[in-house]
C-alpha cells in the first residue's frame, strides 16, 4: 500500500483532469467548479493559475502553445500562459448537464462525456471527435460520464460511468475509433467510494480514483482484481496521471465541495493536489 503526499495546497473545489506534458515538465489540470485551469511547472517548483467564465473540465494536447480544454459546453482552444479560448465545437446538451471528463486517446481523437448536475440518472452521453474534427455521440443513457483508458498493445478502451461503480472495457478500432464486445473488468462495493477518473500504466493496470474513497485503486483488468491501493489524505480523490522527470510519480486531483465540518476538521488539506512515488522498475 502507497501513501500519497500534498504537493500544492490550491484548496481546488473541484480538482480534475491532470495532464502531464513532459517537454516543458509542467503539470495542468482544471478547477471545474473554481472555473479555473492550474499549471505546476516541476523545474521552477511554480504553480500558475488561470480564470475563465465558463466551468473548464478536462485538458488534452493541441500543439506547444495550445490545449485543447473541454469546457461545460463542449470543445475549445486554449492559447496556453493566457485568457484567450477559442470555441472549436458547441454541444447541443440536454438541460441540466454540462460536460465532465475527456480524453485524446492515443491517436489523436478527443473523447468527452457529459453529466446530469441534477442527479438525474442515464440523461447524459459519451462524445468523440475524430480525426477529422468531426462529433460522434458513441453513447447514450449515460449518467456521469467519468474515466477514460486506452491500451494501445492490445487495442482496449477502458470506461466508468460513476454510478454503475463499474469499469467497462471495449476493443477498440485504431482506425475508426468504433467500440465493440464491452465488458465488465471490475465492480466497486458502496464502502469503496465511486469510480471517477483514472489513468493506464505501462503494464496494462488501471489507476482509479475514488470519490468518497479516501484512495486511488490499482486494479489488473486481465485478472479483474483490486491489487493496490493509494492511500490519499482526502475524502474526494477525483482523477490522476504519471508525470515527473522519470515518469515515476503519480499526481492526484482532489474536491474539496460538499465536505462537513468533521470531513474538514479531519482532512484539511482536501482540494490539494497530492503526488506519490510509484517503483515501476
Amino acid at each position: 500500500m502507497l501513501k500519497a503526499a500534498k504537493l500544492i495546497d490550491c484548496e481546488n473545489k473541484l480538482g480534475e483532469g491532470p495532464l502531464w506534458i513532459e517537454e516543458s515538465q509542467t503539470l495542468y489540470w482544471v478547477d471545474i467548479e473554481g472555473k479555473h485551469i492550474l499549471a505546476y511547472n516541476e523545474n521552477e517548483q511554480e504553480t500558475k493559475k488561470y480564470a475563465f467564465e465558463k466551468r473548464p473540465c478536462a485538458l488534452a494536447v493541441k500543439n506547444e502553445e495550445e490545449l485543447h480544454v473541454i469546457f461545460e459546453d463542449g470543445l475549445y482552444t486554449w492559447r496556453i500562459g493566457s485568457s484567450e479560448i477559442t470555441p472549436v465545437d458547441l454541444v447541443e446538451i440536454e438541460d441540466g448537464n454540462r460536460f465532465n471528463d475527456g480524453k485524446k486517446d492515443p491517436w489523436g481523437r478527443i473523447w468527452a462525456g457529459t453529466m446530469n448536475e441534477n442527479g438525474e440518472l442515464e440523461k447524459a452521453a459519451l462524445y468523440c471527435w475524430g480525426l477529422d474534427g468531426r462529433r460522434t455521440k458513441v453513447m447514450e443513457n449515460v449518467s456521469i460520464s467519468n474515466g477514460l483508458a486506452w491500451n494501445k498493445r492490445t487495442l482496449t478502451m477502458y470506461y466508468i460511468d460513476t454510478p454503475t461503480r463499474t469499469v467497462y472495457q471495449f476493443h477498440y478500432d485504431d482506425n475508426t475509433g468504433a467500440l465493440a464486445n464491452q465488458e465488465v473488468v471490475y465492480t466497486f462495493q458502496e464502502e469503496d467510494g465511486h469510480p471517477d477518473g483514472m489513468t493506464i500504466d505501462e503494464d496494462g493496470l488501471l489507476w482509479i480514483a475514488l470519490y468518497g474513497g479516501f484512495s486511488v485503486a490499482v486494479i489488473d483488468p486481465v485478472k479483474g482484481k483490486w491489487i493496490d491501493t493509494v492511500q490519499v489524505p482526502s475524502k474526494n480523490v477525483t482523477c490522476c496521471t504519471f508525470g515527473g522527470k522519470a515518469g515515476d510519480q503519480l499526481f492526484i486531483t482532489t474536491a474539496s465541495q460538499g465536505l462537513t465540518e468533521p470531513d474538514w476538521v479531519e482532512y484539511p488539506d482536501s482540494g490539494s493536489l497530492f503526488h506519490v512515488h510509484v517503483n515501476r522498475s
